[in-house]
């Protein structure tokens, strides 16, 4: 299928967007894991997560969302020509209006994350306020995606990167559930983001004490629940179909996908465990 496309935009975006899925979901292990931590008590839990407030880390931080948020739009805009196949035809203009879209929601939050650090380093202030500078570059980008979006279309169309199938089945399903779970990790996955990485200061306040805090909230519990188990059912169908590209023969391919199946269930269930039994306890040590 790669060089099927080769030269065409949106083979790149879909190959930026493979990459940023298996990026995502190899940190979303990672996370699951040292989350999982506060149930060994705020020592262990401190410790690790005091290793995300070294400036090294908080620079990976800011890849992280930037592929986060790269990741999101894209799918969006997938949903999009999947829901309008007439947009096929304006498919450069499309990814175009996504380019835009994702620069305009990327910088600002960069800008606010870099500052961040320079914050935590003692370097500079940084307000909220800042972002006022941008508001002309930000208004420029309007008409800007006006005209991308009002470019000439293609002449005719070509097969789309993301077949549907044609066929319910276990395909179509997983197919159904990679778009509504999109959808809905879009408002879940960013709303952690904003949370946890941009208000308040970001990573840099995220101890014991404060995630003890919200498990006190059913509501938060809940919502963390939902969010592992989307995300988790999303990055599993999704590593899966990568697994199905990409290795053919059966046995490897057998090998390879229940070693996907098996380590995603114990993180899953690692992370599970945690939020249902977890009893906060907030205060001095």
């Amino acid at each position: 299928m790669f060089w099927n496309y080769r030269g065409d935009p949106r083979m790149w975006a879909w190959l930026a967007h493979r990459v940023t899925g298996i990026m995502i979901f190899l940190f979303l292990l990672v996370h699951v894991v040292d989350t999982a931590l506060i149930g060994w008590g705020r020592d262990a839990y401190d410790t690790v997560i005091g290793l995300y407030h070294h400036p090294l880390f908080r620079i990976g931080e800011i890849f992280l969302v930037a592929i986060v948020l790269f990741h999101g739009i894209n799918g969006l805009s997938v949903i999009l020509l999947e829901l309008a196949p007439s947009l096929a035809l304006r498919h450069k203009s499309v990814l175009a209006g996504t380019l835009a879209v994702y620069g305009a929601l990327t910088l600002p939050v960069v800008a606010v994350m870099v500052g961040q650090i320079f914050q935590s380093l003692h370097l500079t202030s940084f307000h909220w306020q800042s972002l006022k500078g941008a508001r002309p570059w930000l208004m420029a980008l309007v008409p800007t995606l006006a005209v991308l979006l009002l470019a000439p279309p293609a002449t005719t169309a070509s097969p789309s990167l993301y077949p549907r199938p044609t066929e319910k089945g276990l395909e179509f399903y997983g197919w159904l559930f990679m778009r509504f779970s999109g959808v809905a990790l879009i408002f879940l996955a960013l709303g952690h983001l904003w949370i946890m990485h941009l208000m308040d200061g970001g990573v840099s306040r995220i101890n014991y004490d404060f995630v003890a805090q919200r498990f006190l909230t059913p509501l938060w519990r809940t919502y963390d629940l939902l969010l592992l188990g989307l995300a988790m059912g999303h990055g599993v169908w999704g590593m899966r179909t990568v697994v199905m590209d990409y290795i053919h023969r059966p046995i490897r391919r057998l090998l390879a996908l229940w070693t996907l199946y098996g380590v995603s269930a114990i993180v899953l269930s690692l992370g599970a465990l945690i939020l249902f039994t977890f009893e906060p306890q907030v205060g001095p040590s």
